[in-house]
């Protein structure tokens, strides 16, 4: 038999598996691979999903991300889930109201999910959670990393934001100023022109509609709206983005004395040496990354250059600034 023959079993040994073989105990493959969601655990979740979602779609407490998520963060951790004790089940007494830590009830607001079932609101019967919960065996997380899990992550709509500001040298009085409404303190937008975002959430909230919308655009969710956040790269986000980063990046041009951008002694001309030690400095300043002079060079002539007229610059320097802030090093880490 070849030598490195083993090499090619290694992945069928160490995957998980439904089934237990004579010789392997049932504990160990358990302990190794998790327990699996139950078809009954799948209703639950799918139940559950419509009134729970909108806050735990993501992080740590991103329960209701995917099955495998709601099976490892939720059923399988006993300070949640007792299998087999539905009383003693903090998500139990979370859905009727009487929770015993910091939140009293979920979903947060004024109706429980209790309630929200005995209105017709909520379609998954609060017996089903109960004899769900009862008829679950002992549970095991997977302690191993998800091999398929994503490499990379798409940044939020908050992380977007506080970057824009800082990196553009903008900030929340370029595009709002504080007023009231029944009271309430929000945020008033200057123009529609400055395309303005906001989180729902954010105190103070946006009072034009369109600021949250814009917000969701770039894959913001809100508890107050029952939004969830969507971290994928979809259409929605490459076009909230492309209008946001050329109409931002020409306010911030259009700043005098903008440090963010032209650091002291950094000039804004049409000379094509200060033009490429420009996008030289920008790869840095928003990337990260220090572009090579060939990059330089083609940065210029493709974007630059075509963008550029003989009696202004700012379309040129727009189109860059722009181009920075669309590319996927930005966009992704």
């Amino acid at each position: 038999m070849n030598r490195y023959a083993w090499l090619l079993v290694l992945p069928w040994m160490a995957a998980c598996s439904s089934e237990v073989t004579p010789s392997t105990p049932r504990s160990q493959t358990q302990s190794a691979c998790g327990t699996p969601a139950t078809s009954e655990t799948l209703r639950v979740m799918e139940g559950l999903k419509p009134h729970c979602e909108g806050c735990h779609a993501q992080g740590a407490r991103g329960y209701f991300a995917s099955v495998e998520a709601f099976q490892g963060l939720l059923v399988a951790d006993a300070r949640l889930v007792k299998a087999g004790d539905p009383d003693g089940s903090e998500l139990l007494r979370l859905l009727e109201g009487r929770g015993a830590g910091a939140f009293k009830q979920m979903p947060i607001g004024q109706k429980t999910y209790a309630q929200l079932v005995s209105e017709g609101t909520a379609k998954l019967p609060m017996e089903a959670v109960r004899a769900w919960i009862q008829g679950l065996g002992t549970q095991q997380r997977d302690a191993r990393p998800d091999r398929d899990a994503p490499r990379i992550t798409r940044m939020s709509a908050d992380q977007m934001q506080r970057a824009l500001y800082r990196q553009l040298g903008l900030g929340y009085d370029d595009f709002f100023v504080n007023a009231k409404e029944f009271g309430f303190d929000m945020a008033e937008s200057r123009g529609e022109e400055y395309l303005p975002l906001q989180s729902p959430d954010a105190i103070p909230a946006p009072r034009q509609y369109i600021s949250g919308e814009r917000y969701h655009g770039l894959g913001g969710g809100s508890v107050m709206n029952q939004v969830s956040a969507d971290r994928t790269p979809s259409p929605t986000l490459a076009l909230t983005l492309t209008q946001v980063s050329q109409r931002w990046c020409r306010k911030a041009l259009a700043r005098q004395d903008n440090t963010a951008l032209f650091p002291n002694g950094a000039a804004r001309t049409a000379d094509p040496a200060d033009v490429k030690a420009t996008l030289r400095r920008w790869s840095l300043h928003f990337l990260g990354e220090r572009f090579t002079d060939t990059q330089v060079d083609e940065l210029y002539t493709d974007v630059f250059v075509p963008l550029a007229t003989p009696t202004d610059t700012e379309p040129a320097y727009v189109g860059v600034c722009s181009y920075f802030i669309r590319h996927p090093h930005w966009i992704f880490y």
